[in-house]
């Protein structure tokens, strides 16, 4: 009799086979030949090889990983016909058990399998010749004379002879009779052997052509960032060797080995999207139509198939597309390397040897629209979760020491630091640099410095430490200066000069010269003090240099200078404001002060008059005020008494003032129409 492993080998073989029906052709092996690392986070994986007529090839790919590959996969066949990607789903296994009569759980053991399928017909060819449908699958348990158990399956069918029963451990050629159920209970092993690996899919790559040639595969999935950082050794003849080095992780999944491995520095667009899962339309439920009911379709109205197609068709919002950066060479899926911009010496990258010269390009680099391509001169090999350091730099650059003095940062030291200038003919990525100082002879280390992204020709000071030799006194001053003033129509227009003047102190060091950069506040002004056109400007700051000799002092002045120009009507200027321009401070031309000297007189006329009636004004308020007490007392006292007589004496001696404070203010009013008159009409005839 076949035993149950015996049973699932010769199913899984079958299986086998099976594929290979289907492919037609032994997978052909794919090799990893190129990798390229982006800023994006993402990494290019380029695959070959050698195909002739129909073939297939697997690639092995993580779970994580079939979005991007989804999204991004790409087959090269120059030779050949289009070909196909066949990838088995994320549920694959819920999928074919949905139509099979077991489930997965039927595999755990024979008894399981042939239980599950009760009512199937079978054949035995051992230790009994029968054929029968399965009526039943029992566990048995016996012991021995030893008191040992053993558990065996006892299984009965229905004959054309009637009832025959069999120990399935002992029977041998056991098979289903009904060769669909036996392709399926193939393809479900099938399915079991290729979902073994959870965390694992396989692409089958079927390339169609005609004889030998090279496939190409390529896809982009997700990879860490890699890092770039620099070393730079600093000497006194103005030059710096500057190493670049690159920081990479193979986080992949597969060994990469001798690939060639590009790097690509910039800011490209990249989207992740669920292509692996499976979406589905939601159906409305309608009743099953009973006795003639009538069910009317809701009527939404005309869409024109612009915005709700979306909601139709089953795809979700739809995703603006990003805007196409402009072709680059390095992301070309296949191809040689850009050609090298320098000779080169042999670099050992496994080994990270450092060529013994500056001068010398350790990958070779391309500048594209977006992004700077470095391509690494030889193989790298690195193992699924390793990382490598390898060079991208080595080159001798304009290097220029110096103090930099930044307000914001110290306020009385500068900072030691070095200005540079890009001439390695690339641009250069941003990364942490550390400097080395030779100008001694001997390498010292200097300290850290941060570098950001660095196109061709242009320069950065990387600062990294504080030069406490050099001590900087900073102190600022304003003031504004009347320049101009006129008088027209009763309207006074005034200029004046703004001016902000930012000192600087610089007390150098005792024994050394010292070129320091002096980092000043940048207005929106006139610079004065310096030509505009010829000083280094950032966006809110001005960067001046002064050289300092060995225990001298230097000053630096920076003037900014602004005109404002100003109105106001003359009438409505305040006494103080018309007696400041009236004095020698106003610093008015003459005439205009002689003006305002008569415009001051005139005021002071009518604030005099205006204060005499406010007098009067106040004198009736209190009068009214007295009347009102009077009157309340009055009827508190005998009538015809001596106190009644005083208070009405009293209040015919108030009522005589009050006509003549309402006289005297209708006088005080006609001087002061007169008053204001004159200031206005001397104000309008002014034009100075």
């Amino acid at each position: 009799m076949m035993s149950f492993r015996r049973l699932t080998a010769r199913l899984a073989s079958g299986a086998a086979a099976l594929a290979l029906l289907t492919y037609s052709a032994e997978a052909a092996e794919l090799e990893l030949k190129r990798v390229m690392l982006s800023a994006g986070g993402v990494g290019y994986f380029e695959y070959q090889a050698e195909v002739n007529g129909w073939e297939t090839m697997d690639v092995p790919v993580r779970l994580d990983q079939v979005d991007d590959v989804l999204k991004s996969a790409v087959v090269f066949d120059d030779e050949g016909g289009s070909g196909t990607i066949q990838l088995q789903g994320r549920d694959s296994l819920t999928e074919i058990f949905r139509t099979m009569p077991i489930g997965p759980e039927a595999f755990e053991t024979p008894g399981a399998l042939y239980a599950a399928l009760k009512g199937e017909e079978i054949s035995v060819a051992e230790p009994i010749a029968a054929t029968g449908r399965i009526v039943s699958v029992v566990d048995e348990t016996s012991s021995d004379d030893k008191g040992h158990d053993w558990t065996r399956t006892r299984v009965a069918i229905m004959t054309d002879e009637g009832l025959v029963q069999f120990v399935l451990q002992d029977a041998r050629g056991v098979k289903f009779t009904n060769e669909a159920l036996d392709a399926k209970v193939n393809g479900a092993l099938m399915a079991l052997a290729n979902n073994r690996q959870r965390e694992l899919r396989t692409l089958k790559i079927t390339a169609r052509g005609e004889g030998t040639r090279t496939v190409t595969v390529g896809f982009v999935i997700e990879a860490p960032l890699w890092k770039t950082s620099y070393r730079l050794v600093t000497n006194a003849d103005g030059k710096a060797r500057m190493q670049g080095w690159a920081v990479i992780e193979n986080a992949s999944g597969a060994d990469w080995k001798d690939v060639e491995l590009t790097l690509v520095s910039g800011n490209p667009v990249t989207f992740k999207q669920a292509l692996y899962d499976k979406y589905y339309v939601d159906r409305p439920s309608v009743p099953v139509e009973v006795l003639g009911r009538v069910t009317p379709r809701r009527d939404d109205g005309s869409t024109g198939g612009e915005d709700t197609d979306w909601e139709q068709n089953g795809q979700g919002t739809p995703i603006e597309p990003a805007p196409q950066p402009a072709p680059a060479p390095a992301m070309e899926p296949a191809g040689p390397a850009p050609a090298s911009v320098a000779d080169t010496e042999e670099i050992e990258v496994t080994a990270r040897k450092v060529p013994e010269k500056p001068g010398q390009v350790a990958a070779e680099s391309q500048e594209t629209a977006t992004s700077v391509v470095f391509t690494l001169s030889n193989a790298v090999t690195a193992g699924s979760g390793q990382s490598l350091t390898v060079p991208i730099l080595d080159r001798e650059i304009p290097a220029q020491l110096i103090s930099f003095y930044q307000p914001y940062t110290h306020p009385t030291h500068p900072l030691s630091a070095v200005k540079l200038k890009n001439e390695t003919g690339t641009g250069l990525p941003p990364g942490i640099t550390t400097l080395f100082d030779n100008s001694s002879g001997r390498t010292v280390f200097a300290g850290d410095a941060i570098l950001s992204v660095l196109p061709i020709g242009e320069e950065r000071i990387l600062s990294y430490a504080l030069d406490q030799k050099i001590r900087v006194d900073k102190s600022e001053a304003e003031e504004a200066t009347l320049s101009g003033a006129k008088i027209a129509n009763g309207v006074l227009e005034t200029q004046t000069v703004q001016r902000v003047t930012n000192s600087y102190a610089v007390k150098g060091a005792t024994n050394e010269d010292r070129t320091v950069i002096i980092e000043t506040p940048r207005y929106n002004w006139e610079l004065k003090s310096h030509d505009i056109a010829k000083v280094d400007a950032t966006y809110n700051y001005l960067r001046l240099p002064v050289f300092v000799g060995a225990g001298k002092t230097e000053k630096l002045d920076v003037v900014w200078e602004k005109v404002a120009s100003s109105t106001a009507e003359v009438i409505d200027l305040s006494e103080g404001s018309v007696a400041y321009y009236a004095s020698t401070d106003g610093k008015m031309p003459e005439p205009i002060r002689a003006a305002f000297v008569r415009i001051g007189e005139l005021k002071a006329t009518v604030e005099q008059i205006k204060s005499a009636m406010a007098t009067a004004e106040a004198e009736r308020a209190r009068i009214y005020e007295e009347q009102e007490r009077i009157r309340a007392n009055l009827e508190a006292v005998p009538e015809g008494s001596d106190m009644q007589r005083r208070y009405l004496a009293s209040l015919a001696t108030q009522e005589d003032r009050l006509t003549a404070i309402e006289a005297e203010t209708a006088q005080l009013q006609t001087q002061l129409t007169a008053a204001e008159a004159a200031l206005r009409d001397y104000v309008m005839s002014l034009n100075l």
